[in-house]
């Protein structure tokens, strides 16, 4: 088997992996949060206990498969980066994850169409993983402020800032790394900071150089 047909098979081996793990992972959360909350008769503390840790368990996973993909970015999407439009990276936010995120919750504000250099596949799932984390599986979670991404262009370079759902225990140290990786790899520094307890995504990409 060549080097080549090994990869082909890891790369398939990665998403067939997180595919299976993915929606049995959803329906099992998607259950816990129904069972917390819209259980008519009041659960015993043992039995809430139970169901706690296998919510904890699943998020736990979860963040497992948000790795796995990420991991798959960097190991066979990398490659060149190409001129591309905004408006095509924005599109594909959407695609990239529609089946396994509420998307349509997150605010996108930008100030126009640059030209930058990105892989659109890669950049767009990282600004989906940033944005909204699990939200569509945290059915408990309401709040007025939804996850945004706002993008500011400046004469070189457009910058983005996203205002995550994301709190501090959902943020592990291997998804930090593998995101500011992607990030390094289109030529810009990850910032994450903390704002009412909910993490804060910064980093700024070069424009193409057409449209210095």
């Amino acid at each position: 088997m060549t080097d080549e047909e090994k990869m082909r098979q890891l790369e398939q081996l990665l998403h067939t992996i997180n595919h299976d793990l993915r929606t049995p992972l959803s329906n099992i959360r998607s259950a816990t949060a129904i069972l917390l909350q819209n259980l008519t008769d009041p659960l015993t503390a043992d039995q809430r206990g139970f169901i706690e840790i296998i919510e904890r368990s699943t998020v736990r996973l979860l963040d497992q498969t948000n790795r796995l993909m990420l991991f798959g970015q960097i190991a066979f999407l990398a490659g060149p980066l190409e001129a591309i439009h905004l408006s095509e990276i924005l599109g594909n936010v959407k695609r990239q994850l529609k089946n396994a995120y509420d998307i349509d919750s997150v605010t996108i504000l930008t100030d126009g169409d640059p030209l930058l250099l990105a892989n659109v596949h890669t950049l767009s799932l990282t600004l989906a993983l940033l944005a909204v984390g699990d939200i569509k599986h945290q059915a408990e979670t309401i709040t007025d402020d939804l996850p945004a991404i706002h993008i500011h262009t400046l004469p070189k370079e457009v910058c983005f800032t996203i205002h995550s759902q994301m709190a501090d225990h959902e943020l592990s140290t291997s998804f930090v790394e593998l995101t500011r990786e992607i990030v390094q790899q289109h030529d810009g520094a990850l910032a994450i900071s903390d704002v009412g307890g909910q993490k804060q995504f910064a980093f700024c990409l070069p424009l193409s150089p057409s449209v210095e």
